[in-house]
């Protein structure tokens, strides 16, 4: 019994260990099973990222390649507007060619004629009839007579009859010798004249209107008293040197007191003697209504005299000699009596206006009589060759040249440039 009871521990244990044994090989296989569990977990969740991934690059593969062709697109619908801008730019430009050319045409064509009427006018100038050729040197001398008495223009009336002598030298004809010479003359006669320089008598008129509002009157005016300090600050100058020069000539001690009071009183002295002689002031008046001007009436006085100064440069250029001469009178006698000759601006006011009395702007020029004389002249020796012509030839020696039916055709002419 012992040995069994002894044996049964024995055999309980050792039975034990097998379970034990067994248990721990049970349990031994289920750790790597929550290993790869967990592996499996991690390539579940790497698979999804790289689902996702793919996903979204898909999708971004997507959007921009409907981007570029949606910029595709577009860039062909540019390409065709440009295209066909080009097309219609082409087709313009070959239109304003077709254009430019027929233009070009026309004037070739255009000045062809030109050309030829101009051969056809100077063929009829210069070969034609003496007579169409002194109507034309008639109306240029007309016209140049014209610019002489009418406007004074000396410049014009020679291009007028330098166009004539032109002509007269192009076409060349001896009979018109004595006319080309007197219209030669005439010319000479013309740029021998001598003109008035408008220019520079108008700015002296303005330098004259500018002395005239800014010279003193007898009697002090705003444009005296503008003018006043300047006056006296270059009276006080030679007062301030002379104390300098006796500050530095002043001594030390008694001398120097003694000095320093006789300078002092010397210096009143000198402003009482100052004072007291402005309180008198003698003049010669040739005016007594000069030294009763009130401000607004000086100042209306010189406006005045710029207006005659402005009506003198308007005769000026009228060539009106008379209301010149009148006009600067006036003012010259208004600047005479009413401004104060002691003031510098005054004296060059009248010095200026004298020299423009002086100064005339009416220039006699000379006439074209010759040049018209010699005109009638060679219009009659025309008339009368022409009138002559008949009775030499005798083709008709029983007409009668009174007649208005049998007249020569030059007669009509001859009249309508006597008209």
């Amino acid at each position: 019994m012992s040995e069994s009871d002894h044996s049964t521990p024995s055999s309980s244990s050792d039975s034990a260990s097998p379970a034990s044994a067994l248990a721990s090989a049970q349990a031994s296989p289920r750790q790597p099973s929550g290993f790869g569990r967990m592996l499996l977990v991690v390539l579940i969740l790497l698979a999804v990222v790289l689902a996702a991934a793919l996903y979204e690059q898909n999708r971004q593969y997507r959007v921009l390649r409907a981007d570029f062709q949606r910029q595709h697109n577009e860039n062909s619908q540019l390409i065709q507007d440009a295209r066909s801008q080009a097309d219609q730019a082409l087709s313009m430009a070959r239109k304003q060619a077709a254009q430019v050319e027929d233009l070009r045409n026309t004037l070739d064509a255009t000045s062809s004629q030109v050309q030829e009427l101009d051969q056809a006018l100077q063929l009829m100038t210069d070969s034609g009839s003496d007579l169409l050729l002194l109507n034309d040197i008639d109306h240029l001398v007309t016209i140049a007579q014209q610019q002489l008495s009418l406007g004074g223009n000396v410049a014009n009336a020679i291009i007028s009859l330098e166009a004539a002598q032109a002509q007269l030298a192009r076409a060349n004809r001896p009979n018109l010798a004595a006319l080309q010479q007197s219209i030669n003359g005439d010319v000479d006669r013309l740029r021998a004249v001598a003109t008035v320089n408008l220019p520079a008598l108008s700015a002296q008129l303005d330098r004259l209107s500018g002395l005239i509002g800014s010279a003193p009157l007898l009697v002090p005016d705003a444009a005296a008293a503008a003018g006043q300090p300047v006056a006296e600050t270059h009276a006080a100058a030679p007062t301030g040197a002379s104390s300098v020069q006796d500050a530095a000539a002043s001594e030390t001690g008694w001398r120097g007191v003694l000095q320093d009071g006789w300078r002092w009183t010397q210096a009143a002295a000198d402003r009482v003697a100052q004072d007291l002689r402005s309180l008198f002031d003698v003049r010669r008046v040739g005016d007594s209504a000069a030294l009763l001007m009130s401000p607004d009436q000086a100042q209306r006085f010189r406006e005045g005299l710029k207006q005659r100064a402005v009506t003198a440069q308007l005769a000026l250029m009228m060539h009106q000699s008379r209301i010149w001469k009148t006009e600067l009178d006036r003012v010259a006698q208004a600047i005479d009596q009413r401004y104060d000759m002691r003031a510098e601006s005054s004296r060059q006011a009248l010095k200026l206006v004298r020299a423009l009395q002086d100064t005339p702007i009416e220039v006699a020029l000379p006439t074209l009589d010759n040049s018209l004389a010699a005109i009638a002249a060679a219009r009659d020796a025309e008339a009368a060759q022409d009138d002559g012509a008949p009775d030499d030839s005798g083709d008709a020696p029983d007409q009668n040249p009174s007649d208005p039916a049998v007249q020569t055709p030059a007669a009509a002419p001859v009249g309508a440039g006597a008209v």
